[in-house]
């Protein structure tokens, strides 16, 4: 599913009333782990942020758990060919935003369970790649306004991720034979930031960085290529995330935060 089908309204991401972090005491990581459900949402998301992020000399790493395979309804359209297309799609719009490193985990898409499996999968990257931030789906959003009722792969991510974090990361006897007794030795990150939330308590300033973002998401031709309102919907968002904000910013993408250290 598209996020054109999937989302409503630009204030569907923005939280009126929520407390966010003031701009100017936006940190700096030197690498994040960013976990998407499917490719092309954490573009919509936090395109801005991470393409920011790779400005500011952060290493990030992007992390996509599902194969895409059911992001078309035309018959005509062959699974592997499609699943080969977002890769492709996802490559490039990683590039785009600076990204080093993009993984897939090759989950079945719209089949997505908070599995042990998924669990383990994703301490293994957090574990691997060791990163001062993760960011992953907000397992509480179940809808947003009237019409949108949150896809169940992104809440399914979400719970794996949490999990992931806490306790996954650091415990060295979960699933000991697969990770730690394999050299997958525990990591404590600084910070975890959930994205596609509307309890956004950290803000980030996404002007200057929009036109990466657009430029990304546009990347995803097989899902947004047909979208004409894409450039609107988007500017639109990262707009009203910003005035619910109260941080005086023009545009922003926003996220609910935990700190660690």
């Amino acid at each position: 599913m598209t996020p054109a089908e999937e989302m409503s309204a630009p204030e569907a991401l923005a939280a009126p009333g929520a407390a966010s972090t003031p701009a100017a005491t936006e940190r700096r990581f030197a690498k994040a782990l960013v976990f998407t459900p499917h490719p092309d949402d954490a573009e919509l998301s936090g395109g801005a942020t991470m393409a920011k992020w790779a400005s500011e000399g952060t290493e990030v790493v992007l992390c996509v758990v599902t194969n895409g395979a059911m992001g078309s309804n035309d018959p005509s359209v062959g699974r592997d060919e499609l699943i080969a297309t977002r890769q492709a799609e996802q490559r490039a719009a990683a590039g785009m935003l600076g990204v080093s490193e993009v993984i897939f985990l090759g989950y079945e898409d719209g089949y997505v369970e908070d599995s042990h499996e998924l669990r383990r999968d994703m301490i293994r990257e957090i574990r691997r790649h060791r990163p001062d931030v993760v960011v992953g789906p907000d397992p509480s959003m179940f809808y947003f306004g009237q019409q949108y009722m949150n896809h169940p792969d992104h809440r399914r991510v979400g719970e794996a991720f949490l999990a992931a974090v806490n306790p996954g990361a650091t415990t060295v006897p979960l699933y000991r034979a697969e990770l730690y007794d394999k050299g997958f030795e525990p990591h404590q990150v600084k910070a975890a930031l959930l994205s596609l939330t509307t309890n956004g308590d950290f803000t980030v300033d996404a002007e200057g960085f929009m036109d990466r973002k657009l430029a990304a998401l546009r990347a995803h031709d097989s899902q947004l290529g047909a979208w004409e309102g894409l450039e609107g919907f988007v500017v639109g968002m990262a707009e009203t995330i910003a005035t619910a904000s109260g941080t005086g910013l023009r545009q922003a993408e926003s996220f609910k935060a935990f700190f660690f250290d």
